[in-house]
């Protein structure tokens, strides 16, 4: 499943994101990765370790957690504290896979089965994130404040920056729904429960394709 998430910051969010992301120190962004990715990774992010990125942190999960696109197709079951990373120009990140472990939000480990990248600048100010699927390379650039979600074993980069400043957000998601092509049946589902609903909401078949969408995510659901 690779999905856009419209809308996930006001703009007012993003400039609140954006004015605090820039401000504070950054740090070279191999820090975060393995041996198998040195020099390959070319970026700057901020500190885990400088409290001053709670309230930001705070900003992004809580527009993740209000967001009914997202919560009905990703089902989120644990969501990575966000990283924040900036790219100037010359900055560039290769092919690569994100962690199959994270960090969870109480510092316990964290199965990462999708990855989200939050742009917070506008796409005039930055280049693409380009990830590898199944159908070949797509590539993405955004409005400030919208989302892509995608599997985390997708191979992806972010290209060389040419001009201007690349900032975003980055996270994962354990979802309650850990295989992927079963996630993608109850998105399939969703958009077919929705398009009932919308044409005849009090009907047979509205109920019985709510009833089946309940039932999938409670038979497939990790405890």
């Amino acid at each position: 499943m690779i999905c856009v998430l419209p809308e996930v910051l006001t703009l007012a969010e993003c400039e609140t994101l954006y004015q605090g992301i820039v401000t504070l120190p950054f740090e070279d962004g191999s820090k975060t990765t393995g041996p198998g990715a040195r020099g390959r990774k070319h970026n700057l992010q901020l500190s885990n370790s400088d409290t001053r990125i709670e309230p930001l942190r705070k900003i992004v999960l809580d527009a993740f957690s209000r967001h009914s696109l997202f919560q009905f197709l990703a089902l989120p079951k644990t969501l990575m504290p966000p990283l924040f990373n900036r790219y100037d120009v010359g900055m560039f990140y290769q092919d690569h896979v994100d962690f199959p472990l994270v960090a969870g939000p109480s510092g316990g480990k964290m199965r990462a089965d999708l990855s989200i990248t939050l742009f917070v600048n506008r796409p005039d100010e930055y280049e693409e994130l380009v990830i590898e699927t199944p159908h070949g390379a797509e590539g993405f650039k955004l409005e400030a404040g919208q989302a892509i979600v995608y599997p985390s074993y997708y191979l992806h980069r972010v290209n060389p920056v040419t001009r201007g400043t690349r900032v975003a957000a980055i996270t994962t998601v354990q979802s309650f729904i850990r295989e992927e092509s079963k996630r993608d049946l109850i998105a399939d589902l969703l958009r077919l429960m929705r398009w009932v609903q919308d044409r005849a909401p009090q009907s047979e078949e509205a109920r019985l394709a709510n009833k089946i969408h309940a039932n999938l995510i409670r038979i497939w659901s990790d405890d």
